[in-house]
């Protein structure tokens, strides 16, 4: 039975930098993340999963960040500073 050669893909070069964004300044790393994803649909490369996990974790680092500076004018505005 001949080896056959099996060639994986190779992944999409800003998957990881999505990720990375997305831990550090989230928003950048959500938009990047979609941009990524859609670049990896169109060339079959991998990388699907760090840029769904950029895209997830961006988000919500967002939504979370919004949420901490909300609560924490909403405090102070009522403390009278």
């Amino acid at each position: 039975m001949p080896m056959t050669e099996t060639s994986t893909p190779t992944t999409n070069r800003l998957a990881p930098v999505a990720l990375i964004l997305a831990v550090l300044v989230p928003i950048a790393g959500a938009i990047l993340g979609h941009i990524t994803l859609r670049q990896v649909a169109q060339t079959n490369e991998g990388g699907r999963g760090l840029a769904l996990a950029a895209i997830i974790i961006g988000w919500i680092g967002t939504v979370g960040w919004f949420v901490f500076w909300g609560i924490f004018l909403t405090t102070l505005r009522a403390l009278g500073a």
